[in-house]
């Protein structure tokens, strides 16, 4: 007989045994554990307040002083004995002095539609930096102009550029010279894009 057959055995006789244990476990408790007796509630006794004398050694301070309050300004009525050049502002006009003009109305900087785009007539070659052509850099950068109504590159920015010749290309429009472009025959100020190729041959 395994040893697991005969534990299933005895299990109802190590059941009894053990619920037997327990009820004098139980019974051994109620015997032994003494009768509660409650206790009738007490009212607490009311403590009494007393006054404490403070002591001469403890100085209290004296309130703060009250700040006086400011001054509002009132308006003065001019008396019945004041001059008249006291409380009349000056009605004289100065027909020599010359009239005073509005400002000028705001311009837009540039035109963004323009009918005669603006016309090169000075353009110089960039300058071909000694790094970039040691490197043999190549490429076109696109610089955006702004032409103002005069024909002259006011600004100027790199829209699409290849480092190390960015730098060439923007000194180079500055010397650009241009026929302005015309909005119904008056000049004004645009902005264009240009290219600004740089090759090592030709």
């Amino acid at each position: 007989m395994t040893a697991e057959q005969e534990l299933k055995n005895q299990y109802p006789k190590i059941f009894r045994i053990a619920v037997l244990g327990a009820i004098g476990v139980h019974l051994v408790a109620f015997l032994v554990t003494p009768a509660w007796k409650p206790k009738p509630y007490q009212l607490r006794e009311r403590q009494v307040l007393e006054a404490i004398n403070i002591p001469d050694q403890i100085s209290i301070p004296p309130p703060p002083k009250e700040e006086a309050k400011p001054i509002v300004p009132t308006e003065i009525e001019p008396s019945e004995d004041a001059d008249a050049a006291e409380t009349i502002a000056s009605t004289q006009l100065d027909v020599e002095a010359p009239p005073e003009l509005p400002p000028a109305p705001a311009r837009a900087e540039f035109f963004t539609a323009f009918d005669e785009p603006p016309q090169i007539i000075v353009q110089i070659p960039p300058e071909y930096p000694d790094m970039a052509r040691m490197a043999e850099l190549e490429g076109v950068v696109m610089v955006q102009i702004g032409v103002n109504e005069f024909g002259d590159v006011v600004e100027a920015n790199v829209v699409s550029g290849i480092e190390g010749l960015n730098q060439a290309a923007i000194e180079a429009v500055y010397k650009w010279k241009f026929r302005p472009a015309k909005q119904r025959d008056i000049p004004v100020p645009v902005r264009i894009v240009v290219p600004i190729r740089f090759t090592l041959r030709g």
